[in-house]
């Protein structure tokens, strides 16, 4: 194995060639004109911060359509059919919507539940608790649900109510509907 000698002459070289790049890297690095950036630099500071302007785009033109079935029937209103057969709101079914509501019309039957039934002075009175927390003594005649529902009758375990609902085709309809104490949900 021969090894390679290295002269002092090419040493220098190396070393010459190596300095006169670096010189030429940090010539390329300087900038005599530190004024007009530290200048710029100012102008940015002393202009206003903030958001920058917002850019609306123009919407285009637009266009009037015409609806096509603007003769035919409403499709929010009942066919001619119904409208004219159906019943009308006033009848002898039709609550009186002058009557001030009681605290248990708030609520829809769903709702309400059968806590209890008791005896008052000769009277069968239900104990109602609605979603609110609150329990409420009902008699017959007392109005409870959404659907104008009357106190038909009390039982032991049981509330019947007498619940009017209208509709288009047939006007009010009375449907009976029963609350019972339901001992496992309690």
């Amino acid at each position: 194995m021969s090894a390679k000698r290295t002269t002092p002459l090419a040493v220098r070289a190396t070393s010459a060639i190596t300095l006169t790049a670096s010189v030429a890297v940090l010539a390329g690095c300087a900038d005599a004109d530190l004024a007009q950036l530290e200048g710029a630099l100012a102008d940015i500071r002393q202009s206003p911060g903030g958001q920058p302007p917002v850019m609306v785009a123009a919407l285009p033109e637009s266009q009037d359509l015409a609806y096509l079935y603007s003769d035919g029937r409403s499709p929010f209103l009942p066919p001619d059919e119904i409208a004219q057969v159906g019943a009308d709101r006033e009848g002898a079914l039709a609550p009186d919507q002058q009557r001030e509501p009681e605290p248990l019309e708030r609520f829809s039957l769903q709702e309400l539940r059968l806590v209890g039934t008791m005896r008052m002075a000769g009277r069968q009175v239900a104990l109602i608790a609605s979603p609110d927390g609150n329990v409420t003594s009902v008699k017959e005649g007392s109005y409870m649900g959404t659907d104008y529902g009357r106190v038909a009758q009390i039982k032991a375990q049981e509330v019947r109510v007498t619940e009017r609902v209208f509709t288009q085709r047939e006007g009010w309809q009375e449907r009976q509907v029963s609350l019972v104490i339901n001992e496992n949900n309690e």
